[in-house]
């Protein structure tokens, strides 16, 4: 209302002008009509655009649901494409990656396989002219191969091949050095007539350089030395120095010449030594001088470095040559015999041990680790053993008594207990030389107390049959015809019969208190001892562990065996006194001036039994038969059984 009011006041300010008041409506008016005219056609237009925009609204929301229709079809298109699509894509996308790791794979493998090249070939050309030099760059592809076997390890074994590759480098160029220095080595021997015996009076110049570059180049190499092997590393210019000795050695016994017979063993060996005595000065003077003025074998014998590059030439002849004999016993008996007298000489005349082991094993030894053929050997052994074992009781004089074998003190022995005797000793002699305990005891178990168990054992059962044709009850039933008991073991005859088992058994054991003393056997026993403190078991001697002495730290090998034939002689001894008193007194009954010296004890007791003469036939016998001191005994004891 107010701006009505301040319009009429502006329009009509006086009352002069309040004529003016028509015109201003009119001209109201017509402004109000032009307005609603105006408003007319806008709302008009109003109205048409708002009809055109509804009918746009409608067809945008017809677009829009289009639009979502075709998007939600296009994202479950695109879902699914993206899941059939997305293996592929992803293996494309890792197979990239994977030929790009392989490339920058194979640029470290070129980068590392050129620098090996590298170092192969600057080694290889200073290798003659500066040995140190190739070996400080042999040793810089050393620390290439474990860098990267390092690097390999880290990475998961992703390099393993590069690795091979590299070590299989690393060998060859040490052998291609090697070669090249064995070439220059073999141009020296040739220029010194090596093989032939060399003249210590000619110039040996190139021949000690190039022996000591091999030196030099073995022995400051240390990652080509044999680590953790129980055989010493060879010297390689010994073992270049016997490459000729071998080539003959091949000739003259592995091919199809005259000298190579498996029945001559001994020839081989023979020509083995005779090289060795060929070289002896030459090594013991020039070679051993190089060996003590070098700084990495100043301690070894050249001597016994050159034999023992030798026998390998030895041990591949015996690999072939034993399975040809082992079921021929004389000739393998031969070959061992003749192979434990090599291993003797070498020992005894050169002193020889392969350096760093305390005591060689010998090529017996070497035989003898090869389980089948020791067990041969054994079996062969045992049979020529137990053959001569059988010759010796059936021999005609085989229990015959040999007064000449001893001193008249002591107590006679028959023939067969001198004859074992020896067989024992030739046995012991036989497997003395090995080394291994296991051997050793094995045939002293498997032969030569299985042998003295059986001879025990015959004694004995001499004694029981003495003993059934003795007894009265025995006498009625034997069977044997009374004369012939009579001419057994009556009178004399039964004193000389015990004397014979008496002497057996005195004979044997006599020996086995002399071996019991021996070093070799205290050894044994000691040894014995040492596994059965400790508990140390053998698989070898499952078959006889049974049979083994028992510990006594005083005690010998043969104790227990000495013990049996103890017995035998006690038992002999009384079954002496036995006998002598059952002669006693047939002949108290039946010789009336011996009756009467024992009624009237008036003489010594010598005098006594002298009285009748078949007593004193048997006291005359049993005096020399027997040592004083068993004579002695056996006397007494008789005595007292009649109350002298």
């Amino acid at each position: 209302m107010a701006s009505v009011t301040e319009y009429i006041n502006e329009k009509l300010p006086r009352s002069d002008t309040l004529g003016d008041l028509d015109d201003l409506i009119s001209s109201l008016e017509d402004q109000q009509a032009t307005l609603n005219a105006k408003i007319q056609d806008i709302q008009t237009q109003i109205a048409s655009e708002y009809n055109a925009l509804c009918s746009s609204s409608v067809a945008v929301l017809n677009q829009v649901a289009g639009f979502r229709t075709t998007h939600g079809k296009l994202k479950d298109s695109l879902i699914n494409a993206s899941y059939r699509s997305r293996p592929r894509f992803i293996d494309d996308l890792q197979r990239s990656v994977r030929d790009l790791e392989k490339m920058e794979i194979a640029r470290d493998y070129f980068v590392v396989l050129g620098e090996a090249q590298r170092i192969s070939e600057s080694a290889k050309a200073h290798i003659l002219d500066d040995p140190e030099l190739a070996l400080q760059e042999y040793n810089e592809l050393v620390l290439l191969v474990d860098r990267v076997y390092k690097q390999n390890r880290e990475a998961e074994d992703s390099a393993v091949h590069l690795v091979d590759f590299l070590r299989q480098a690393k060998d060859f160029l040490w052998q291609e050095m090697l070669e090249q220095l064995a070439t220059e080595f073999r141009a020296s021997l040739d220029q010194i007539g090596w093989p032939r015996r060399v003249s210590l009076e000619g110039t040996c110049d190139d021949f000690i350089k190039t022996f000591n570059k091999l030196l030099q180049f073995q022995f400051s190499n240390k990652s080509q030395q044999t680590g953790g092997s129980k055989s010493p590393e060879l010297i390689i210019a010994f073992e270049i120095m016997v490459e000729p000795l071998d080539l003959r050695f091949q000739y003259h016994f592995e091919g199809h010449r005259e000298t190579n017979k498996i029945d001559r063993p001994e020839w081989f060996f023979s020509h083995f030594i005779s090289n060795v005595e060929d070289h002896e000065q030459f090594m013991e003077t020039v070679v051993q001088g190089i060996v003590e003025q070098s700084p990495y074998v100043s301690h070894r014998e050249a001597l016994h470095e050159f034999v023992y590059a030798f026998l390998p030439s030895v041990q591949r002849k015996l690999k072939t040559l034993v399975p040809a004999v082992m079921h021929e016993p004389q000739l393998f008996s031969h070959l061992m015999l003749e192979t434990m007298k090599f291993d003797d000489h070498l020992r005894d005349t050169y002193l020889f041990a392969p350096y760093g082991q305390g005591e060689w094993q010998g090529i017996t030894g070497d035989i003898m680790s090869t389980s089948e053929w020791f067990d041969a050997w054994l079996s062969v052994e045992k049979e020529f053993a137990l053959a001569r074992y059988e010759e010796i009781i059936t021999a005609p004089d085989a229990w015959v008594i040999d007064f000449d074998s001893v001193g008249d003190t002591e107590s006679k022995p028959t023939k067969s207990a001198l004859r074992l005797r020896d067989l024992l000793e030739t046995i012991t002699e036989r497997y003395k030389p090995l080394k291994s305990f296991v051997h050793r005891i094995r045939f002293l178990m498997g032969i030569q107390i299985a042998i003295l168990d059986s001879y025990h054992n015959r004694i004995s059962s001499s004694l029981d049959a003495f003993e059934s044709l003795t007894s009265s009850i025995a006498r009625a039933v034997s069977g044997v015809h009374e004369e012939d008991r009579k001419k057994m073991v009556d009178g004399l005859a039964g004193v000389e019969r015990l004397c014979r088992a008496y002497g057996s058994a005195y004979g044997i054991r006599d020996a086995l208190t002399d071996w019991a003393e021996d070093i070799f056997f205290l050894e044994l026993y000691e040894e014995l001892n040492r596994r059965a403190s400790q508990k140390i078991r053998s698989t070898e001697l499952d078959g006889i562990s049974s049979k083994l002495p028992a510990f006594d730290e005083d005690g010998t090998i043969f104790d227990e065996i000495i013990k049996a034939y103890d017995a035998v002689r006690t038992r002999t001894e009384n079954l002496i006194i036995k006998h002598l008193s059952r002669e006693v007194q047939k002949a108290y009954k039946t010789d009336s001036a011996f009756r009467q010296s024992v009624k009237s004890k008036d003489g010594v007791v010598a005098d006594l039994f002298n009285t009748s003469a078949s007593i004193a036939e048997m006291f005359a016998f049993l005096s020399k038969a027997l040592s004083q001191t068993s004579f002695t005994r056996v006397s007494r004891a008789l005595y007292r059984s009649f109350n002298i």
